[in-house]
């Protein structure tokens, strides 16, 4: 049997690098000030970071970033009751939101970007999961060594995410207008699918309910289904649209806000570039459908649930970010229930470190039971549980040490259980909030939660507060603790429940204490201190384009067709297209300044088409054609000398005139304009 030795290096980096830390405080948030109108806030900000970082999600599996194809975006929507209570929900591509992100970003909203009134508590900022934005940005050292394909710990990335979030909460505060909320719902199937079937039926009758319920739903077979139809139906396929709409004023929504739960990891491991993944493909194409609109998707209890591809790439990416657009647009067009209201909130953290040692279990390696790891084809499979007594762990019950001799051996010469035991600082306690938004309740969830204990959490939650409408769970919010099963799940130990690192109670606990914070929501008690907030983040490195230096990583130079063949490939084809239009242009190195707000990480590319002798923007879909869409790539080609080589490469969308003059438009890191030479679309396809 193969051993994971490859896991030795990145553990040995982390016990012999000295580590470092993140620390500030927390102000005591100001009291409210009554506008007289319900109001709503929203502003959307660019988080792309340079190329060169490891992506984060997809662990050593994962690709370190050459580019970018669909940027990465931090969505803020801020609201104000009539009585000036006040909160403000964030949706960021991003792998994950550790509680040191989330912290450092309500600190520099209050101090930086003008708003005293939201404190910590008012705050929810969730990652919506995407496997194609940035590692090596948590506060918690497990993460920053395993999340991505290389370890570390990066300073200015964290001061770059944390100053552009924080700014989209500003912005989004600062652009406040009178307006009324809208809630409307549907089910959505065809884009969703249970990965862990096994474990989901050992919910019994409740699970068979959930089955029944969706009988109905719209199935899409595609190459990869575990258990037939089931496991189409094994999911909560319930979409929700809250709509801010002008008070008075009709036309396009401020801002509007939805909620489904999968994984957005249409893309896949072999992916190269940044990507939001098909939820910024649904989130741009339902803004590039409206008038000015921020459109925030929020993730939900997605533990057991991925995207229902046929291929990772851009193709699949695209269409399943259109359905959900779809829905999106659907449920904006019905207006929906009227649900302006107060807004209360509860806050507060849970400690999970007295139920268990935190420690995955072995069935964690080979990954779900329809999306395998690598370890798989090395002996680990689902549903590993330690039968010995002697050998189980203390309250982790039937999990099975990942690193247990029966499978990796008694005759290596490390000690791999104490090394993983030294940086395993995980959370001992993580922070969950309860919210009233007018007549909505939503609750967090600090990390991935399966379908069933999701719903779990949703249905004793509106028990508690009394009311008939679904709670709305978000998602990878506020803190990030791996997975989280039911009991039942836990106990067959597949992906979901070996994953729990604090054992089988840890979701019972997170479900009690929301319950609890739900109940005494009508009081919510302004905090009147300030808090202090300090996380221990591991050892320290730093990444960006000089990581493409010729003199230093040459293997990381190999960008070509075949490299990009799942984000350059053609539907009708199936194979990379190689006629697209492209262009070579060599700029500055970027870096990142003391001030990071300023930071230009990446190049921005445009079309611009030559009308009546002037160059203007090029329209497509009404909208112009830009890299803030879905039809550029970016990407470094190499670095030498402080300089880089980008090519961006346009993917040319249905409708433009093959023959009309045309030109890109690149506005480089260094702050100078580049323009590419004139050329016609059918020009660029003739050369090949």
């Amino acid at each position: 049997m193969a051993r994971p030795v490859s896991m030795v290096y990145p553990l040995l980096i982390v016990l012999l690098t000295s580590c470092a830390s993140i620390s500030g405080s927390l102000p005591t948030p100001e009291p409210p000030v009554p506008p007289r109108h319900f109001q709503v806030g929203a502003a959307k900000v660019d988080l792309t970071p340079m190329p060169g970082y490891p992506m984060g999600g997809m662990a050593a599996a994962g690709k370190l970033s050459r580019g970018v194809w669909t940027r990465l975006h931090a969505r803020a929507v801020a609201f104000e009751d009539a009585e000036g209570n006040s909160m403000a929900m964030v949706s960021c591509d991003l792998w994950a939101m550790p509680a040191g992100l989330a912290d450092r970003v309500a600190e520099l909203v209050a101090t930086d970007y003008g708003v005293p009134r939201l404190g910590r508590e008012q705050i929810v900022i969730a990652a919506t999961h995407t496997h194609h934005g940035p590692g090596n940005y948590s506060s918690s050292p497990l993460y920053n060594t395993l999340a991505s394909p290389e370890p570390g710990f990066d300073r200015d990335l964290f001061d770059f995410l944390s100053h552009r979030i924080a700014g989209a909460v500003g912005e989004a505060w600062q652009n406040r207008k009178p307006a009324l909320l809208f809630r409307s719902e549907m089910a959505l199937g065809g884009i969703a699918r249970n990965r862990s079937l096994g474990a989901f039926l050992q919910n019994g009758e409740a699970a068979q309910q959930l089955l029944q319920e969706n009988s109905d739903l719209r199935i899409v077979p595609t190459p990869f289904p575990v258990g037939g139809e089931e496991g189409y139906r094994a999911i909560d396929p319930t979409l929700t649209v809250i709509r801010a709409e002008p008070r008075g004023a009709g036309g396009d929504p401020l801002a509007v806000v939805a909620f489904y739960a999968l994984h957005p990891t249409a893309m896949g491991p072999a992916t190269q570039v940044y990507s939001s993944d098909l939820f910024g493909v649904a989130a741009t194409l339902v803004e590039n459908a409206l008038d000015g609109s921020v459109v925030a998707i929020f993730n939900g209890a997605e533990g057991d649930v991925s995207s229902n591809w046929k291929r990772q790439d851009r193709p699949s990416t695209l269409t399943l970010g259109s359905i959900l657009a779809d829905g999106i647009r659907k449920l904006i067009a019905q207006r929906g229930r009227d649900v302006t209201g107060p807004i209360r909130y509860g806050f507060t953290y849970t400690r999970l470190a007295d139920l268990a040692k935190p420690i995955s279990g072995a069935s964690t390696f080979p990954g779900a039971e329809a999306d395998w790891a690598f370890f798989r084809d090395a002996g680990w499979r689902e549903g590993l549980t330690e039968e010995d007594p002697e050998r189980q762990i203390e309250g982790q019950g039937a999990k099975k040490h990942p690193l247990s001799p029966d499978l990796v051996g008694t005759h290596l010469h490390v000690n791999l259980p104490l090394i993983l035991d030294k940086i395993a600082k995980v959370p001992e306690e993580v922070p969950i909030g309860a919210y009233r938004l007018g007549k909505v309740t939503l609750v967090t969830l600090p990390g991935e939660f399966t379908t069933m204990l999701g719903r779990r959490i949703s249905t004793s939650v509106a028990e508690a507060v009394r009311t008939r409408d679904r709670v709305l769970l978000v998602g990878l919010a506020n803190e990030y603790l791996s997975y989280f099963a039911t009991e039942e799940e836990y106990q067959v130990q597949h992906y979901e429940g070996s994953s729990m690192l604090y054992g089988p109670l840890s979701g019972a606990k997170i479900e009690a204490d929301l319950i609890g914070l739900a109940k005494e929501l009508a009081q919510t008690p302004r905090r009147a201190v300030p808090v202090k907030y300090h996380y221990w983040v591991g050892p320290t490195d730093s990444f960006g384009v000089e990581a493409f230096d010729l003199l230093k990583h040459s293997d990381r130079l190999e960008v070509s067709y075949t490299t990009l063949s799942n984000v350059l490939m053609d539907e009708a084809t199936g194979i990379p297209a190689p006629y697209n239009p492209f262009v070579v242009w060599i700029d500055e190195n970027p870096r990142w300044t003391r001030d990071s707000r300023s930071t230009r990480a990446t190049p921005r590319v445009s079309i611009e088409v030559l009308e009546d002798g002037e160059w203007r923007p090029l329209l497509a879909l009404g909208a112009p054609e830009t890299d803030d869409g879905l039809d550029f790539v970016t990407t470094v080609v190499g670095s030498f000398g402080g300089k880089a080589r980008w090519v961006s490469i346009w993917l040319v969308p249905n409708g433009v005139d093959a023959d009309a003059a045309l030109r890109f438009v690149m506005e480089g890191t260094s702050g100078r304009t580049f323009h590419s030479p004139e050329f016609t679309v059918a020009q660029a396809r003739d050369n090949w």
